[in-house]
């Protein structure tokens, strides 16, 4: 399993993902990886997360991009996207159901999250926007126009969100804040974990950030929940 996040703030977008696969049926034993790459830079305006089926992601994400040359802009990367999960899907389960049907096997899950900015002929940025294909739906072009996306775990990052999220944040807030929601969850629910990978994109272009600049965020937001924890022991109450 895995947890995805994009979040669009007043100055761009940033996404991020764990690192975690999980092996095995959720209800029973289990096993895990820790080693899963999830995030794609993509063009110099678009990033592409993955999850669900996470070898079959792989090899889909493979073929788009060596098929992305000469592609920018988050509407057509995403319709590359949609185009080459299609095709794929159709070729390698055509007997397959997309949703549960009784004696009918089902093709398996692969969520494809795609962020970006579109762009016009001059190379200006547009507005930035977030997209979700699910195999689910067929892969049908899901927008997310409320600010935040999320795909996988997402009952805690959920909750959390609606709490914290505000959406004139800076990038620096929102890289602190999509650490914070994929450690918690990671914290909870042992389907998701492992290294944080998280890119931010503005209109100067895509970049993932380094293990340790991730990791920085992290110890910071850890010295914040301290602060957090304390406050509540402050003072006596009344």
């Amino acid at each position: 399993m895995t947890l995805l996040v994009g979040l669009r703030g007043a100055d761009g977008l940033v996404v991020a993902t764990d690192s975690r696969g999980t092996f095995g049926d959720p209800r029973g034993i289990t096993a895990q990886n820790d080693a899963q790459r999830k995030l794609y830079v993509t063009s110099k305006y678009t990033a592409v997360m993955t999850a669900g089926a996470g070898e079959l992601g792989a090899t889909v994400m493979k073929e788009i991009l060596d098929k992305m040359t000469g592609v920018e802009g988050v509407t057509p990367v995403m319709q590359l996207v949609r185009q080459v999960a299609l095709e794929r899907y159709r070729e390698w389960f055509p007997n397959f159901s997309i949703q549960p049907v009784q004696g009918q096997p089902q093709r398996p899950d692969l969520a494809l999250m795609v962020a970006g900015y579109d762009v016009d002929a001059a190379d200006h940025v547009a507005e930035p926007r977030m997209f979700q294909l699910l195999s689910q739906m067929d892969f049908a072009p899901m927008l997310h126009n409320y600010g935040f996306a999320l795909c996988g775990v997402a009952q805690y990052a959920l909750y959390l969100l609606n709490r914290l999220y505000q959406p004139d944040s800076s990038i620096e807030q929102l890289k602190a804040l999509a650490a914070y929601v994929i450690t918690e969850t990671a914290s909870q629910d042992g389907k998701v974990g492992g290294p944080v990978q998280m890119a931010m994109i503005t209109a100067g272009g895509c970049k993932e950030l380094a293990t340790d600049q991730v990791r920085e965020i992290i110890k910071h937001n850890d010295g914040r929940s301290e602060q957090l924890k304390k406050s509540f022991f402050k003072g006596g109450g009344s």
